[in-house]
């Protein structure tokens, strides 16, 4: 599976009216949020790809695909952006912290900075995104019968092709 394929998935999930919902929940233009997502997305991926990349975080990583994220999110999307599903599943404040760490206050404000979306804005919309782009990895994991399907491969591959974009 191509990076960009998993990319294009995620931004399939975000139609027109699911991106008006977010824009609506974090308070913010729609093209701006749009914006915002198209820098969001290969920043998380590529957080996630250097977890994977770790020997000591890798199982976990695996563990919550398989167990808290393993995409049914994706069938629940509407719910989800209504705010209507909660728990693990929906965690993106859990997540953010697990993946970016203290990293993400640099992270929330580069990410401002390119899409010109409000600072304040930034957090919530990375929130929103987090299990999204975590249950997409979950589907796809599920998909390819549970085995790894290369996630340590896709995710290093962002892991690389972000270092060689600095």
């Amino acid at each position: 599976m191509a990076t960009t394929e998993l990319i294009h998935g995620i931004n399939q999930e975000l139609s027109p009216e699911r991106l008006q919902r977010i824009s609506d929940r974090i308070g913010a233009d729609p093209a701006r949020t749009k914006v915002a997502i198209d820098e969001a997305v290969p920043v998380l991926l590529g957080a996630l790809g250097a977890e994977a990349q770790d020997p000591a975080k890798a199982p976990g990583l695996h563990k919550a695909l398989a167990e808290d994220h393993n995409g049914a999110l994706l069938d629940e999307l509407d719910d989800y952006l209504d705010g209507n599903v909660s728990g693990r599943q929906a965690d993106g404040t859990g997540i953010l912290e697990h993946v970016l760490g203290d990293r993400r206050p640099a992270t929330e404000q580069a990410l401002s900075a390119k899409s010109g979306l409000d600072l304040s804005s930034i957090g919530p919309l990375l929130a929103t995104l987090a299990p999204i782009v975590m249950n997409m990895l979950g589907r796809r994991r599920q998909q390819s019968g549970g085995d790894g399907f290369g996630l340590d491969d896709l995710l290093g591959s962002l892991v690389s092709g972000s270092r060689a974009g600095r």
